[in-house]
Formats: structure tokens, sequence, C-alpha cells
């Protein structure tokens, strides 16, 4: 988008997103998308107040909801799943309109195998891509709150740990509890593809969705495991371990700050550095 404001470089004078005015959480979004803004609004804006204060991210962490025809327009990436733009001085989450009928089937494998494991999907598709929106949240935060590293897997965990913790530092049991369930679905439908840390590849694109399920709800159960006996502070103790000449040896670190991690690195048969 040209001239100034939250979200330039994320369009271009083809589009014209409509503002949406939010001091803390800026937004656009096409034409026919302001309900869906104040919905996922809703969702992230306790979630952006609980981080905003301890995490203190500098430049600004702000939304794009956009339809199909915009969505085309203004970036290469398949409609429906959320991503996170990085911006010199900002980092934009950006969602769908809606979900087309073509993504929700590619979900209908996975789920027919984690049924068949004994793990039943707790909704419909569409709520795992919304919390999915949530976790390209914990990505913008992270980034503008120098906690992105490099280290693919590392920042893929951080942001999904910086969404549980805002779940639970807001009180969002009813989120985290659908996270959990979704992440066992995740992890079910797909245990076979247990794969080492530096497998795990970005942008998601050049991964195939089973292993991309499969690594996201490993993480998931993760963070969840983690976050309520330690809290922002995990976060806030990375940040400082983990200066810019030594983030090639995130796994020690990890281990050093939450010795936890240890085993929890044998899930994937192989160290992480």
């Amino acid at each position: 988008m040209s001239g100034r404001g939250p979200h330039r470089g994320v369009a271009d004078k083809r589009v014209y997103l409509r503002p949406y005015p939010q001091p803390d959480l800026p937004a656009r979004h096409s034409a026919g998308a302001r309900l869906r803004t104040s919905q996922l609004l809703g969702f992230l804006l306790p979630l952006q107040a609980a981080a905003l204060p301890v995490l203190q991210p500098r430049g600004e962490v702000s939304l794009v909801v956009v339809d199909s025809g915009d969505w085309r327009s203004i970036f290469n990436y398949p409609y429906g799943l959320p991503f996170t733009r990085n911006l010199p001085d900002a980092a934009v989450v950006v969602a769908a309109a809606d979900y087309p009928e073509r993504l929700l089937r590619r979900f209908d494998d996975p789920l027919l195998r984690a049924a068949k494991a004994g793990v039943k999907a707790p909704g419909q598709v569409g709520e795992l891509l919304d919390l999915m929106v949530g976790h390209e949240w914990g990505h913008a935060v992270a980034n503008r709150s120098g906690l992105r590293t490099g280290v693919k897997w590392l920042d893929e965990f951080m942001a999904t740990y910086l969404f549980v913790q805002a779940l639970l530092a807001t009180g969002g049991g009813a989120g985290r509890d659908m996270l959990t369930a979704w992440s066992e679905v995740q992890v079910a439908a797909h245990d076979e593809l247990k794969a080492a840390l530096d497998d795990f590849e970005y942008p998601r694109g050049r991964m195939g969705l089973a292993r991309l399920l499969w690594f996201q709800g490993v993480f998931t159960q993760r963070a969840l495991a983690v976050a309520p006996g330690r809290g922002w502070d995990l976060a806030l103790q990375l940040r400082t371990a983990l200066p810019a000449e030594h983030r090639g040896k995130v796994s020690s670190a990890l281990v050093e700050i939450e010795p936890s991690f240890r085993t929890w690195f044998a899930v994937f048969g192989a160290a992480a550095d």
C-alpha cells in the first residue's frame, strides 16, 4: 500500500484496504470483511494487551484481512492460510476473509487418519485455521520483540509459545482447550512422520501439509506443557541468552534455561543444533 499507514508494503495501488482504527492492533480489510476483521480483533486484542507490557515490542504489529481477489493482487501465497509479513518497522498478520472449500478439503485426509488413530477433531477445520491466526500473531510479536532468531524451528516454537502464554495470561481457557485438542489431532494424524528439527523448512509452501501439521502439533504440545510453569520468563530469558553471534547454539541455550528440553529433543531423533 502506498503512502503512510501500518500496512505500507503489503498492498499496491490496485487494492484499497479499508482502515479499522484500533490503536493497539491497527487493521485494514477488504470490502465486505469488516465483520470478520472485528471478530479476529476480538480474538487478538486481549493477547496483544497481555504481551505488550511484558515484551515491549518495537515497531507495530497490525492485521490485514483480505478476500480472495485482493489476496491474489497483493500476495504470492495460497489463499486461506494465514501468515506474517515482516517489514523494516512492522510485522503484519495476514488473514483470509473466508476459507475456500478447496483448502478445507486438504484437511480431510489428516482428519480421517487421526480418527482412525482414535482422536476425533474437536470442531470444524475453520477453527484450526483461526487458531493459526493466533499463531501468526505470535510470530509478529516475536519478530518485533527481539525473539526472531533465524533458526526456523525455534522461531516456529516461540510463536506458538507466545500464543499459548498469552492465552494463559488472559484466562483464555476455551482457546487453550481447543488448541490442546487440535494439537492431539495434528500429532495423531501423522505421528509416523517423525523428523529431525533440522528438517523443518520455511516458508510453509515448501513443506507438505502433513509434515507442517505434525511439527506444529508437537511444538504446540510442548508450549502447552511448559508455559504454565515458566510463563513469560522463558521468552525473556531466551531473548537475553541469544545475542546474534550465539544463535547457532539455540538448543544448548534452551536446555540451560529449561532443562526439560533435553529429553524433548529426543522426539525428533536428533540434536537441534
